[in-house]
């Protein structure tokens, strides 16, 4: 229970480091396209005689930066993100954007710049403006995700990079095509590993080498359920899981050098009755 505990907690604070990451970079785009949309308005007026009104160029710049965060964050979190991390990410981005255009349109209509450009990037923070550009921003990262997710065939989970990565090698692990490979598990098993069995008994890694492909023809199916994550260090992720078919948990610790995933440790234990 503790150990499910500090896993919950971990995972919360990474969700809030990509959180504000996403933040970050939408509130960079947003701000990049009002700057464009800015100076446009500059060259425009020169050749414009009478009022010119561009503001409602601003409205899809919300949809816009929506869009390329969800593909940006679908790309590099290599999963398709779920409604509520959406809609939590989908708040956020629109208090920033709140907090920006609020910015913009107290200098615009203030006497701070007396500037037509300026003066043209204001809005009225009515309530068809707010759920418009909440809905757009909501609207930007789904579709971004999905495009993305389109493209480049992703998985259909909600884990952080390194998870996402890490759960694909476990069940590489549980492959018998994999674990009849001599030349796959040398790759995916770290030359300091070792290995627990469920009986209790002790393996090394030139033991498990041995043992596994001769055993791969008769391995029986293995499906990994309730699985859960807890970042040891920046090299370091250590992986708990059970098997649904039998009574086992399981965990494994994996070891990141030279940006390859080896497995360094491996547990197996009969679930208590």
């Amino acid at each position: 229970m503790q150990t499910l505990i500090v896993c919950a907690c971990i995972t919360m604070l990474d969700l809030k480091i990509v959180y504000f990451q996403g933040v970050t970079k939408f509130i960079a785009s947003y701000v990049f396209m009002l700057v464009v949309i800015f100076n446009f308005n500059l060259m425009v007026i020169q050749f414009v005689d009478g009022p010119v009104s561009f503001w409602k160029s601003a409205w899809p710049m919300g949809m816009v930066a929506g869009f390329l965060l969800g593909f940006k964050m679908n790309e590099k979190r290599q999963v398709r993100s779920n409604i509520g991390f959406l809609l939590q990410l989908a708040i956020l981005c629109f208090v920033g954007l709140l907090a920006v255009q609020g910015v913009i349109s107290y200098i615009g209509s203030s006497n701070l710049v007396e500037m037509k450009a300026a003066k043209n990037l204001t809005v009225d923070f009515d309530a068809i403006w707010l759920v418009s550009q909440f809905g757009l921003i909501l609207v930007g990262l789904w579709f971004g995700g999905w495009i993305n997710e389109k493209l480049e065939g992703v998985q259909l989970l909600d884990l952080l990079p390194y998870e996402a990565k890490l759960l694909t090698l476990e069940n590489q692990l549980l492959d018998p095509s994999v674990r009849g490979s001599l030349q796959q598990l040398e790759l995916l098993l770290h030359e300091d590993f070792i290995e627990i069995g469920a009986s209790g008994r002790t393996y090394d890694r030139a033991q498990v080498l041995d043992e596994l492909p001769s055993e791969a023809a008769d391995y029986p199916v293995r499906t990994i359920e309730n699985v859960c994550f807890r970042k040891l260090s920046e090299e370091l992720v250590q992986v708990f899981y059970s098997i649904a078919e039998n009574e086992t948990q399981r965990t494994s610790i994996w070891k990141l050098e030279g940006g390859q995933w080896s497995m360094i440790y491996h547990q197996g234990t009969r679930r208590a009755s």
